[in-house]
């Protein structure tokens, strides 16, 4: 009786293992296919890469504004210097120095949107480009290249402009804080009278940067519209 206990006891043990080791593999294939679906769901699609990159876009075009109405208040304050209330010179320095700060920090800005937005167009077109070989119908798939040019063309028109207002804001802003030092050292009137050239330098050069930043605007706005999901525009 003991020898048939014992095997009793052992195939009950058998049949419990049995019976958690059939439970533990459904667990451990639904929660295999759980996390599939998971990161299956995760993938980012072309529709949302379009989105992250219109994001980026408009991120851009905010920046733009910024640093034009910035240019603005940078040159107001430079130009008042040189007819301060009261005959006082430092107080608009002061505010020169402080419009002065806050243009290079948008320049700072303006340039990491830039970065984020080239980075965000290239993997939603890189994606587009990927996704267009699982179109089978030919006609669709060569209209969807087409698409794709034309739409990659603008985002390349961006980036010349961009370039071309970089090769022109840097030496702006490299003068503005010549004169600021140079004044700094010297705020006296003859002092300021010696910076006239250069402020009327610096207020040419300025016009010519925000002529380059408006119409990068005016392109970025574009792709903005072009890209939208919104009807109407």
């Amino acid at each position: 009786m003991k020898h048939i206990y014992t095997g009793t006891k052992k195939t009950k043990q058998r049949k419990r293992t049995r019976g958690w080791n059939s439970v533990g593999f459904v667990a451990f294939i639904m929660v295999s296919w759980g996390a599939q679906m998971l990161f299956s769901g995760c993938a980012t699609t072309g529709p949302e890469k379009k989105q992250k990159a219109v994001s980026s876009i408009e991120g851009f075009h905010k920046e733009l504004m910024k640093n034009l109405n910035q240019i603005t208040e940078t040159l107001t304050a430079l130009n008042q210097i040189e007819t301060p209330e009261k005959g006082d010179l430092y107080k608009p320095y002061q505010n020169f120095v402080k419009q002065l700060n806050r243009t290079t920090d948008n320049s700072l800005s303006m340039d990491r949107h830039a970065t984020a937005m080239a980075t965000k167009g290239r993997e939603y077109f890189d994606t587009w480009e990927k996704e267009l070989s699982n179109i089978m119908n030919a006609e669709l798939r060569t209209k969807g290249a087409e698409r794709r040019g034309e739409l990659s063309a603008t985002f390349e028109r961006i980036t010349r402009l961009a370039q071309e207002v970089q090769m022109t804001y840097q030496p702006f802003l490299s003068d503005l804080t010549d004169v600021k030092t140079a004044l700094g050292n010297d705020l006296t009137p003859r002092g300021m009278a010696a910076m006239k050239p250069y402020i009327s330098k610096a207020n040419k050069d300025g016009e010519i940067v925000m002529v380059k930043l408006q119409a990068l605007a005016d392109a970025v706005d574009r792709a903005t519209n072009a890209l939208s999901s919104r009807v109407g525009l």
